[in-house]
């Protein structure tokens, strides 16, 4: 099993949310609007294309270190996840809240280090 520390999820999470700001400003520079559908669009693509998301051996510990590690319930609701287990297997369970973990952790940071670019003129 592949582990994840602490450290190098914050500090991936990090990285990606900085650089995703940073290409939104490049990108649509003067309308918040579109920066934000752009920011929302790019959070999906780059988890989606995640060697941590991808491979099974590291979803428990995205699991482990996020601080929205149960944000898959704004996607599924009260479903029962069984049903995706049922479906799918046990892995699959694992990369979908692995999936809306790391999701929700990039969104949040990305607007972290927006407010963060505001306040101090960046």
């Amino acid at each position: 099993m592949t582990n994840i520390t602490y450290r190098e999820y914050r500090d991936e999470i990090s990285d990606l949310a900085e650089d995703l700001y940073k290409e939104a400003m490049e990108e649509h520079p003067e309308d918040e609007d579109a920066r934000e559908d752009y920011i929302l669009e790019r959070v999906n693509e780059i988890v989606d294309g995640h060697q941590w998301i991808i491979y099974y051996a590291y979803n428990l510990s995205v699991y482990e270190h996020s601080p929205n590690a149960d944000a898959y319930r704004d996607v599924y609701g009260n479903e029962d996840l069984g049903d995706i287990v049922a479906d799918r297997g046990l892995l699959s369970l694992h990369t979908v809240i692995a999936y809306c973990a790391m999701q929700a952790d990039i969104e949040q940071a990305v607007y972290r280090y927006e407010k963060h670019s505001i306040l101090n003129g960046y």
